[in-house]
C-alpha cells in the first residue's frame, strides 16, 4: 500500500466503484486524480493494430494507478482497463500535493515507489530488445517474484494467464506456452495443472 487508506480519507479521497472491462482512464485524457485500489485487479495498456494489446502493467490491492503522470502537463498515454470489479480510492491532484506536503516519510515511500517502477521499466525495456525469450521471461518472472518473501525455486504461483503474460511481453502466446515448456525442461519454472511456478 503505497498511502494509508485513513490518510487518503483524511485528505478527502472518495471510494469509487466501477465494473470488469470499465476505463478508469483512457488514453489522452487529463490527470486530475490520484487512484489506489483498495480492491481488484487494473491493467494499463495500449491498443496497438489489429486491436492487440499491449500491457504495460498490472495494478492489484495497494497499488496506484497512472500516478506519475500526475507530475507531467501531458495526457495519460495509456488506458486504465479493470480486470476485475474495483473499489478504488480517488483523491483530487491538489489534494495529493497537499498530502504530501504534510510528512516528509510519506513523500520518500512515494518517491522510493516511482522510482522502483522506473527502474522497472528500465530493465524491462532493456530486455524486450533481446531476440531471446526465455531472457524476456525470466526478466518478468524476476520482477513479480521480488514482492514474495519465500525466494526458493518454484515457490511463487505466477497469478497471470499466459495470454496476460504474451500481452506483457510483447511476444505471441504461442511463444509464450513453448519458452515455458522449454523452462520446464530446463528446470527454470515448474507447472502444475496449468499454473506456472517461479
Amino acid at each position: 500500500m503505497i498511502i494509508q487508506e485513513d490518510l487518503l480519507s483524511a485528505f478527502g479521497a472518495d471510494i469509487i466503484r466501477l465494473k470488469k472491462s470499465q476505463f478508469l482512464f483512457e488514453e489522452d485524457s487529463d490527470p486530475t486524480y490520484y487512484f489506489q485500489i483498495k480492491t481488484g485487479k487494473i491493467k494499463l495498456i495500449n491498443f496497438q493494430h489489429e486491436k492487440r494489446e499491449f500491457i504495460h502493467s498490472i495494478h492489484g490491492e495497494g497499488d496506484s494507478v497512472g500516478e506519475m503522470f500526475l507530475f507531467t502537463k501531458y495526457g495519460y498515454p495509456v488506458d486504465a482497463v479493470l480486470m476485475e470489479d474495483c473499489s478504488i480510492y480517488r483523491l483530487e491532484r491538489s489534494k495529493l500535493l497537499k498530502l504530501l506536503q504534510s510528512d516528509f516519510e510519506i513523500q520518500k515511500t512515494f518517491l522510493n515507489y516511482l522510482a522502483e517502477k522506473s527502474y522497472y521499466s528500465y530493465i524491462f525495456l532493456n530486455s524486450i530488445t533481446s531476440e531471446d525469450a526465455t531472457h524476456l521471461l525470466t526478466t518478468l518472472l524476476n520482477h513479480l517474484k521480488e514482492s514474495n518473501s519465500d525466494k526458493e525455486p518454484h515457490s511463487y504461483k505466477i497469478p497471470y494467464t499466459r495470454k496476460e503474460i504474451a500481452f506483457l511481453t510483447g511476444l505471441r502466446i504461442e511463444t509464450v506456452i513453448r519458452t515455458f515448456k522449454k523452462m520446464e525442461n530446463d528446470n527454470l519454472i515448474r507447472i502444475v495443472k496449468g499454473k506456472v511456478y517461479y
